[in-house]
């Protein structure tokens, strides 16, 4: 109970450092918990003196010492570049001819765009420009881009309509990608305007392929979007804690190590 009760406390702060300021009832939507639960943690942090909580509100303290998002997709693409070219190929291997599929964002999808036969007759929907490069000049596949406003530090374009595009259609599999994966607290992504993308992809879809390195296990970003019951098949590599490993099994999620 202490470390989750730790790892909520820190999730708040994260969340008050991208807006300075949250309603309860805001922090205990995104968190899932009750009200009750998130103004005991306030008491806790004010105590502390990082919060100040203040009609329905918390308030972080010290602005300046927000935690600065580390998450700019270039980067990310670079770092376990090798590791995460083996995650692609194998989430690419599960795709098949004249299917439809859906791409998330996220550092580790370029990779399996990359691994998929280039020849392979294919439908593709994504958001991302990294994405869509990868499949613009193939003949065989039938690229759609949902649109929208361009986000360069996230590499997404985003708009309502293109939520509605993503409703209106259906797919054999969505390949989705997260910032962080926790058991209690599931699926969680550092941009807020990309939670309700990935929302719909995962309604949209027969099948739904979480593609993550084991760096993301047991961690929590800022935004929800999913939990681990939603997930049909889990790709990732080797250094996955073994309780996750257990705890997929005992959901009936497939589990693909590289």
């Amino acid at each position: 109970m202490a470390t989750e009760r730790s790892k909520r406390k820190d999730h708040i702060i994260a969340l008050l450092g991208q807006t300075s300021e949250m309603s309860v009832n805001e922090i205990a939507d995104i968190l899932k918990v009750s009200t009750m639960t998130i103004r005991r943690y306030l008491h806790e942090l004010e105590e502390e003196g990082l919060v100040r909580r203040l009609h329905g509100k918390a308030l972080l303290l010290n602005v300046m010492s927000r935690p600065v998002d580390p998450y700019v997709l270039g980067k990310q693409i670079e770092k376990n570049a090798e590791l995460k070219s083996k995650i692609g190929a194998a989430a690419a291997s599960l795709v098949k001819p004249d299917e439809m599929i859906f791409l998330d964002s996220g550092s580790t999808t370029p990779f399996i765009a990359k691994s998929i036969d280039a020849q392979m007759h294919l439908n593709v929907l994504c958001y991302t420009f990294q994405n869509a490069l990868e499949f613009y000049n193939r003949p065989n596949t039938k690229l759609i881009l949902s649109g929208g406003f361009y986000d360069r530090d996230s590499n997404i374009f985003y708009s309502n309509k293109s939520l509605e595009i993503i409703k209106d259609l259906r797919a054999d599999t969505a390949f989705i990608s997260t910032a962080g994966v926790d058991k209690d607290l599931g699926l969680t992504t550092y941009f807020y305007f990309e939670a309700d993308i990935k929302k719909a992809l995962i309604a949209s879809a027969k099948r739904v392929v979480l593609v993550t390195d084991s760096t993301k296990f047991g961690k929590v970003s800022i935004t929800y979007f999913a939990n681990i019951q939603d997930l049909d098949v889990v790709v990732t590599d080797e250094g996955i804690p073994d309780e996750y490993r257990n705890f997929f099994v005992e959901q009936g999620i497939e589990l693909i190590i590289v």
